[in-house]
């Protein structure tokens, strides 16, 4: 669009200068070459004129949309801050709550830690799109390529149901305890939940 209007005032512009060589003909008049030279910078100074008015909406309204693209860019980006910054904040909270459980002296407390940690882990594993199933089912179509830490998550699970399944006939000790949820924390740093 506007280029074409450049093309049209280039010609104009060619036209007119190639009219000055000559007296020209402007309707039923003919114009010496003084009053030629007169019309061809009247001429001139609107051609200029044009084009540098042309060029300037252009070069105006190409900012304004780059304005526009990187002002929506920059909302989008402080909303994806926001967003992982409370996503952060929810998950320290949830991995204080096991902190805290787990030091506590009270074993049905570990228990809760144990089984806190197991539903983190199977809210990363469903991040993965594998369908559904119970977390072991998912835990077996994940690619160990994708999960570095996948021989400790299998671990830890194994643990946590075991524990969840015989309940209180199995003892506990702190430092099982801790190495349970050690392997837990591998997983959660792995995918950066902490």
């Amino acid at each position: 669009m506007w280029v074409d209007a450049l093309f049209y005032y280039f010609y104009q512009l060619v036209r007119f200068v190639r009219g000055l060589t000559l007296a020209t003909w402007d309707g039923d008049i003919l114009l010496v070459p003084a009053v030629a030279t007169a019309f061809f910078w009247y001429k001139l100074i609107v051609v200029i004129f044009s084009v540098t008015s042309v060029s300037l909406v252009v070069w105006y309204v190409y900012k304004i949309i780059l304005m526009d693209i990187e002002k929506e860019k920059g909302e989008k980006s402080e909303a994806e801050k926001v967003a992982t910054k409370k996503t952060h904040t929810q998950n320290e909270v949830r991995w204080q709550f096991i902190q805290e459980k787990l030091n506590s002296d009270n074993e049905s407390d570990w228990r809760v830690a144990i089984i806190e940690a197991d539903t983190i882990l199977d809210e990363i594993v469903g991040t993965m799109n594998l369908g559904s199933g119970s977390l072991g089912e998912r835990m077996k179509m994940v690619e160990k390529s994708d999960f570095n830490t996948l021989d400790d998550a299998w671990e830890a699970h194994k643990a946590r149901n075991r524990i969840a399944h015989e309940g209180n006939g199995i003892p506990l000790s702190s430092r099982e305890v801790r190495r349970i949820v050690g392997l837990y924390e591998k997983v959660f740093r792995e995918f950066e939940y902490i």
